[in-house]
């Protein structure tokens, strides 16, 4: 199950950056919904949480590795808001973004921590 989280992590992790770093203007035009973009960010970094903190579960000694996904999720939604003000790909960085980011990985973080907090290891 671990391999399978990896890959899932690992996976998402990549979808992240692409979506982030590349053109994406044309991409869900159709729907109108208000803000769909900072829900977008909300739930990429919720997942990003949840897959990863997941992944480190099954074969971790270390007890603080939850937290250390957080602020990697915090520092990594920063650094893609950085990158896309610095790069010319046509998008442009916003700092709501980065409070989308940082909401949705909390939230991860607080979902994942209190789901496994009922499980036994397998």
């Amino acid at each position: 199950m671990r391999k399978t989280y990896l890959f899932l992590a690992l996976i998402w992790t990549l979808i992240i950056t692409y979506l982030s770093l590349s053109d994406v203007s044309g991409l869900g035009s159709f729907i109108k919904i208000p803000h769909k973009d900072k829900m977008a960010h909300f739930v990429f970094y919720f997942l990003f949480c949840f897959l990863w903190i997941r992944c480190l579960w099954y074969n971790t000694v270390s007890t603080n590795y939850k937290i250390k996904v957080l602020i990697t999720a915090i520092l990594y939604g920063i650094l893609m808001e950085i990158l896309q003000a610095v790069m010319h790909n046509h998008r442009s960085s916003d700092i709501y973004d980065v409070v989308a980011n940082t909401i949705g990985a909390f939230l991860g973080y607080v979902y994942t921590a209190y789901f496994l907090s009922n499980k036994k290891h397998i």
